[in-house]
């Protein structure tokens, strides 16, 4: 399983964090062999809207190459969304078995139309936005439909995160994975579409 975290300036980093921590504890754990991820963006390096600087693994890289696309949200969204060279680079993952968006990421996966006919989510300040990209927009905090998931505002990240490595992993080895990080999610609707 090859991984490809789509990351860009003026990212909502906890969105990304949230999603990557228990995925990177199913590798750590040794729990999937061939588990691999890159950090992928458009140049060398991007900052959150404060200023906090990542360091990318690869830039725009070939998407067909991962298994799973994650796109996280943050204001960098609203205005990348309309970028045709972002679009088209994100565009390059449509085969990709898995496309994951959190928070407004699902703008960008809405605008380079991996969303089409399918129901999303994603942070509650956007669900008009989102209504062009996608056949339903559900007021629920996970949609899967068909591999395609989504999820709402920051603090979904670490549901989501949790959610895909569910099926990644199954339920027993996702559990060891939540009691390790002390997380206690309330019960909360997942949509499977």
């Amino acid at each position: 399983m090859k991984i490809a975290y789509i990351l860009f300036d003026q990212i909502t980093l906890l969105d990304f964090i949230g999603f990557y921590d228990p995925i990177k504890n199913i590798k750590t754990k040794g729990f999937m062999e061939n588990l691999n991820w890159d950090l992928c963006a458009t140049k060398k390096s991007i900052k959150d809207s404060f200023g906090m600087e990542i360091i990318v693994d690869k830039i725009k890289p070939h998407l067909s190459d991962y298994d799973m696309i994650v796109v996280p949200g943050g204001y960098g969204t609203r205005k990348l969304q309309y970028n045709t060279e972002f679009i088209e680079w994100l565009r390059t993952g449509e085969n990709a078995h898995y496309i994951i968006s959190i928070c407004t990421g699902s703008l960008l996966i809405g605008a380079a139309g991996f969303l089409e006919n399918k129901t999303a989510t994603t942070n509650f300040n956007e669900y008009k936005s989102l209504k062009k990209y996608c056949g339903k927009v559900a007021q629920v905090r996970i949609v899967d439909d068909n591999n395609t998931i989504t999820a709402g505002a920051v603090a979904s990240s670490l549901d989501l995160g949790l959610y895909v490595t569910e099926k990644l992993i199954g339920k027993e080895k996702t559990e060891e994975i939540r009691i390790g990080m002390d997380y206690h999610p309330e019960k909360f609707e997942i949509m499977t579409v």
